[in-house]
């Protein structure tokens, strides 16, 4: 019992993805969360599009606090590749988030202008634009009152268009980037009562990580996101992984919190990787669920015939 009402009110919270209330407008982290975001940068910095130096082409499927109903689920295709002239790079990026009663679906297009600023490290300024078709079905909510029109109207393929920029600075060994990639904060359909509204908030991502060599075989890479919203707490996740042979990742990181992270990933060869993430809960949902779980895919096409010597990192 005590779990179904938990999930109850979980669903009920996250029909908008709502996490802090102020007097007038409903303030949340709506963008999708990845434990893996070193292998899925595309999906909120334009200007990583094309930096892989070919046609890569990335999947990742996110289940968030399994054993929990409504809880998050990801899904995300992103695609990218310089051009043949190489200063610019064009990518695409497809993610559908559904959180208890709700679904948002994106569709993003990405344009990346990069240049040298020494031997061997480039710097990227990208532009993202595209939009999000969002849904929302409250017939499966337990609410007091039945009759009110907030839970028996549904939300069907709102249309939310958007644009985002960001900086990208990377070499093969060390990256950084600095990306907003919603910046118009829309309103969601049928959201505002008695002045409270329910938008789209804009987020900003920090990352940054590097190879640290310790020896022929093990390579040290620490990288980090630190991500921010409008009236929400800051977030941060730190990670560490040693690569071995340039070939198997193993490592985990800490979301500040929330979870601790594990994950493995293997390059099957230089353009092919796979991998996957569990997270731990650390905070009270801990009580109500197993974990979350990630996978990702990454595949290089070398559509400019540079080859591939070793495994791309950043």
């Amino acid at each position: 019992m005590k779990k179904t009402v938990f999930n109850i009110k979980l669903i009920a919270l996250s029909m908008l993805s709502i996490t802090f209330l102020s007097v007038e407008e409903v303030s949340a982290q709506q963008d999708a969360q990845y434990s893996m975001y070193m292998f899925n940068p595309l999906a909120v910095n334009p200007a990583f599009a094309g930096s892989r130096e070919a046609l890569s082409v990335t999947m990742l499927g996110r289940k968030q606090w399994v054993n929990i109903d409504g809880a998050p689920a990801t899904a995300t295709l992103s695609i990218h590749s310089p051009l043949k002239n190489e200063a610019i790079s064009l990518g695409l990026s497809i993610i559908q988030d559904e959180i208890g009663p709700t679904k948002n679906t994106s569709f993003y297009g990405d344009l990346a202008y990069r240049f040298n600023v020494s031997a061997n490290s480039k710097l990227a300024f990208g532009v993202k634009g595209g939009l999000d078709m969002f849904s929302a079905s409250f017939g499966s909510l337990r609410v007091d009152d039945g009759s009110d029109v907030k839970y028996t109207t549904p939300i069907r393929n709102q249309l939310m268009p958007n644009f985002g920029f960001g900086i990208y600075l990377n070499s093969e060994s060390y990256y950084v980037g600095l990306t907003a990639p919603k910046i118009i904060q829309n309103q969601f359909e049928g959201s505002t009562t008695n002045g409270i509204r329910s938008i789209q908030n804009r987020h900003f991502f920090l990352t940054a990580g590097k190879t640290i060599k310790l020896n022929s075989v093990v390579d040290l890479v620490p990288s980090f996101v630190m991500k921010a919203v409008e009236d929400a707490p800051l977030s941060l996740d730190v990670n560490a992984n040693f690569m071995f042979y340039d070939k198997l990742w193993i490592g985990g990181g800490y979301r500040f919190d929330d979870s601790f992270i594990a994950n493995i990933v293997y390059h099957f060869s230089p353009q092919f990787r796979a991998g996957y993430a569990y997270d731990y809960t650390l905070s009270d949902l801990g009580d109500y669920n197993t974990g979350s779980h990630e996978i990702m895919i990454n595949y290089d096409l070398d559509f400019l015939g540079k080859g591939f010597r070793t495994p791309r990192l950043f």
